[in-house]
């Protein structure tokens, strides 16, 4: 079952945590008055970790957070593994402003997931997303009032190629346009800076971590994708395409639901530690992509142009909500049971015999 919002999700984690015998500990988002727990369980010095994150993008928590509640109820099956080689560390809320506020942004209004760059960026040129901008966020108006523009801009879609340029361009991130979509801001975010408080906490001098980072909005309903950004011919991808028996995906060859993209959460996990480090996002689908597109572009709107009118607040909220995560028992039963199965092949890969 999904939490109901970000402090009732908060409160489940603490204490399904603490009941289950993890250790917490509490990071908090000054800024923004919020915090981002994190739970371990294992022994202090095991020389693996495999953290398992939840809420990169805000909304997208409640999937996130129930698949954590739900390996937490599960611990025992977890126990076997935990030894001086591996513990497990969860993140509930890398972005806990977006999951409150059912937005996929942090409070700076900024996609956590494209802002893990080297700032500044001066003399970077403009982005692929400024020939969509006007479409997408500034001629953008509710049904039925925007319906041409909307006509406009399916119609510069109608073909896989001209589908595949468009995601690619409004989705790969940008820095240009702090009112459009996946913008990837100008400075590091709050959410950063915690996150990089909690690997410099816990990760700094393990032989091997590896992050699963759970996100919802891209694929077919409740199947979940797993996603590298390395590319196919990378030793680390390949190493990963066998723990997972094929199923892993790379979205710098093209092949993921997702389009390539920069300044990622997994991207950031590899580059910042010492040892051995592997991380992968595991997307769940939920609705059509453009149905999916066309609520962030709502919440953008709404926010950035309407100037949040009252009537139309929760309406723009649900809509993300409904985005973002599925509610019948069939999708949850499927997203839990993917879970747990990449779960399953990711603590194997980590504990199978290293080469002599």
């Amino acid at each position: 079952m999904l939490p109901s919002g970000y402090h009732a999700s908060r409160a489940a984690f603490r204490a399904k945590a603490m009941q289950a015998g993890g250790r917490l500990r509490t990071f908090e988002h000054g800024a923004a008055g919020l915090h981002t727990d994190t739970a371990w369980f294992g022994k202090d010095a095991a020389a693996s970790v495999l953290v398992i994150a939840s809420g990169t993008h805000g909304v997208e928590g409640y999937a996130g957070a129930a698949c954590q509640l739900h390996f937490i109820d599960s611990i025992a099956a977890w126990r076997p593994f935990m030894s001086d080689r591996l513990a497990f560390l969860l993140v509930h809320a890398v972005n806990p402003w977006g999951y409150l506020h059912d937005r996929r942004v942090t409070v700076e209004g900024v996609d956590l997931n494209r802002n893990f760059v080297d700032f500044p960026l001066a003399g970077r040129p403009p982005s692929a997303y400024g020939a969509f901008h006007d479409r997408l966020m500034r001629r953008y108006r509710p049904l039925p009032m925007g319906w041409w523009n909307e006509v406009r801009l399916l119609a510069g879609a109608l073909t896989p190629a001209r589908r595949r340029r468009l995601q690619q361009a409004v989705s790969a991130g940008q820095y240009d346009h702090p009112h459009g979509l996946f913008y990837g801001g100008q400075a590091p975010t709050e959410s950063r800076r915690v996150w990089e408080a909690i690997m410099q906490a816990f990760l700094q001098q393990r032989r091997q971590a590896f992050l699963l980072d759970l996100h919802t909005g891209l694929g077919r309903r409740g199947a979940g994708e797993l996603i590298s950004y390395l590319p196919p011919d990378d030793p680390g991808f390949r190493r990963l395409s066998g723990w997972y028996g094929g199923q892993l995906r790379s979205m710098a060859a093209g092949d993921s639901v997702s389009a390539a993209v920069e300044g990622t959460l997994t991207q950031a996990f590899d580059r910042a530690l010492a040892g051995e480090s592997y991380a992968v996002g595991l997307e769940f689908g939920t609705r059509p992509a453009l149905a999916v597109l066309n609520a962030l572009r709502a919440d953008h709107w709404f926010h950035h142009v309407a100037g949040e009118p009252a009537r139309h607040r929760e309406r723009v909220k649900r809509r993300m909500r409904d985005a973002f995560s599925g509610k019948d028992a069939d999708w949850m039963e499927r997203v839990m049971a993917r879970f747990d199965e990449v779960v399953r092949m990711t603590v194997e890969g980590m504990t199978e015999p290293g080469p002599d």
